[in-house]
């Protein structure tokens, strides 16, 4: 995997399950392919405020990591309403503001 390339997926084909973002300084996801086979997001470390809607779509997550980021309490509170993510195992939301 290419450490320098933000947007660098674990293996080699389209259909990776892992997106690691971690301390890409992102203000939003909007130049980010959101590969509907992930299983773990990890959002670590970035500039993120509001929740990307398209992420209540990936119905085989396990992982999802807002740590370290911008959010209020109020601007995560749809999660609790996106039943797509209901095999989710484990979601962090530390550190945030």
């Amino acid at each position: 995997m290419n450490h320098d390339d933000p947007t660098a997926k674990e293996g080699s084909d389209s259909s990776s399950t892992v997106l690691n973002l971690i301390n890409c300084q992102l203000h939003d996801l909007n130049s980010v392919e959101l590969q509907p086979s992930l299983t773990e997001l990890d959002l670590t470390a970035n500039r993120l405020s509001s929740l990307d809607t398209r992420i209540a779509t990936l119905s085989n997550l396990t992982n999802l990591s807002f740590r370290q980021n911008l959010f209020e309490d109020a601007a995560v509170e749809p999660i609790s309403a996106w039943i797509t993510l209901s095999g989710l195992e484990e979601l962090v939301l530390r550190d945030n503001s």
